[in-house]
């Protein structure tokens, strides 16, 4: 068997990275084995921490939980998503003009005065959106998705005496997130299908003609995936009304004594970090 030197750095370069994004990635570690409520509430409570109180530390403190969540969980590297190279790019873009913000300190380079508080904020707000991402993340891939909602049938078990329909929401959320992969991999496909029928692009330069290009690509994308999206509603709304429909009271489960502990943890970890 002969092998094409030549084309090797060429095929790993087209080679696109999986998203991986709510698929429960195998393992038996100890967040694994969490309650699902536990871990929502645990994501919960660093998004109050950093909303009361957005500060470095408050990052530092999410940070970690984050961390140590993915380490003992022994997510691989390779379920970390790839962001494509156009979203550090705006990213870049947003951090040079906030150095036009006007807040102080500022630094005086000639007649320019560079705003270092306004690149603070920038960068400080930047990391705790990635962390709470990140921690969304990490609940996703150690959580069976048919876990979540007997959760909040649990959690938001209190709101019945309110006469709140707790059940319908729940089922509602259990069918969206169960929902989510596979539109995930639908728009996946049709980018997939638009990318074979796509000429070969010859000439790279931008114009006009290749904006307008891109504009129909991308309308003709959204579109199926519109009518993708509402073909399996249809269907799915069907095979809920074969079954009886969702008037019937959703399953809940309950946490253990290691929940307990994680919860209470959590909760004074996070106390004394908005307190201090």
């Amino acid at each position: 068997m002969t092998v094409d030197a030549g084309a090797g750095p060429a095929t790993r370069r087209r080679r696109r990275p999986e998203l991986i994004v709510l698929r429960l990635l195998p393992g038996h570690s100890p967040v694994h084995r969490l309650w699902a409520g536990t871990k929502l509430l645990v994501v919960v409570a660093l998004a109050v921490l950093v909303s009361v109180r957005p500060s470095w530390t408050s990052l530092a403190v999410a940070a970690a939980f984050v961390a140590v969540g993915a380490l003992v969980a022994r997510v691989p590297a390779g379920a970390v998503p790839r962001l494509p190279r156009w979203v550090f790019v705006l990213l870049g873009v947003n951090a040079v003009l906030t150095l036009r913000a006007g807040r102080p300190p500022l630094a005086h380079v000639g007649t320019l005065a560079l705003s270092l508080g306004g690149l603070e904020d920038f960068l400080l707000f930047t990391g705790l959106a990635v962390v709470l991402l990140s921690a969304a993340l990490l609940v996703g891939w150690t959580t069976p998705l048919g876990e979540v909602a007997p959760a909040l049938a649990t959690l938001a078990a209190p709101l019945r005496r309110l006469r709140v329909p707790v059940d319908e929401w729940v089922v509602a959320v259990g069918l969206a997130i169960r929902s989510l992969p596979l539109l995930v991999d639908e728009i996946r496909t049709l980018i997939a299908v638009t990318r074979l029928r796509r000429p070969p692009l010859r000439d790279r330069t931008l114009s006009r003609d290749r904006v307008r290009a891109a504009a129909r690509e991308i309308q003709g994308v959204l579109g199926t995936a519109v009518v993708v999206a509402l073909r399996r509603a249809r269907d799915l709304a069907d095979a809920i009304d074969a079954r009886g429909g969702v008037s019937a009271r959703a399953a809940s489960s309950r946490p253990r004594r290691g929940d307990i502990i994680v919860l209470a943890a959590t909760v004074a970890v996070v106390a004394a970090a908005i307190v201090v």
